[in-house]
């Protein structure tokens, strides 16, 4: 199994970093490769299942089910699509701040834990060469558009 991690500091509060996350109308501004749902049942709460299209070049259909959800402080979702599945956690922590922006910093990381499905006795050599550090970068876009997002929405940048 592969395992790759981003995190980005977001100067935005939790709460709004945490809704923003959850806002599917707005996933098309930051999610890499997001094109649009197909369909939900129960999301985002545990046990609750999302099942969304990436665009052409991207993943195909990807279907998610929820394993746990902590209301702003993390969310973790089991993922098949046709080229990996695995799993997917992401921690949201509110930051220390000065009193000029106390509560106003919010630490995004996501973990990613997956296996992929085609390569047979390479799959390891090609995870190594290629698909890792495509994942990890995909989560980086993700996160530093999430990030964009946020502070836009919120008016302020991160220093």
């Amino acid at each position: 199994m592969g395992k790759v991690e981003a995190s980005v500091e977001i100067a935005a509060p939790l709460a709004e970093v945490w809704d923003l996350y959850f806002d599917r109308d707005r996933w098309p501004s930051w999610v890499d490769g997001f094109s649009s749902v197909a369909s939900e049942s129960g999301y985002p709460e545990v046990g609750g299942t999302l099942s969304w299209r990436s665009t052409p070049a991207g993943r195909g259909t990807v279907q998610e089910r929820v394993s746990a959800h902590e209301p702003r402080s993390l969310h973790r979702i089991d993922y098949d699509d046709p080229g990996s599945s695995g799993t997917l956690e992401v921690a949201f922590e509110m930051l220390p701040a000065s009193d000029a922006e106390s509560g106003r910093r919010t630490r995004v990381t996501q973990r990613l834990t997956y296996a992929i499905k085609t390569g047979g006795p390479l799959r390891w050599l090609l995870d190594v060469l290629f698909v890792r550090s495509q994942m990890r970068r995909s989560l980086e876009r993700s996160l530093i558009e999430l990030r964009l997002e946020a502070e836009r929405a919120g008016g302020t940048q991160a220093g």
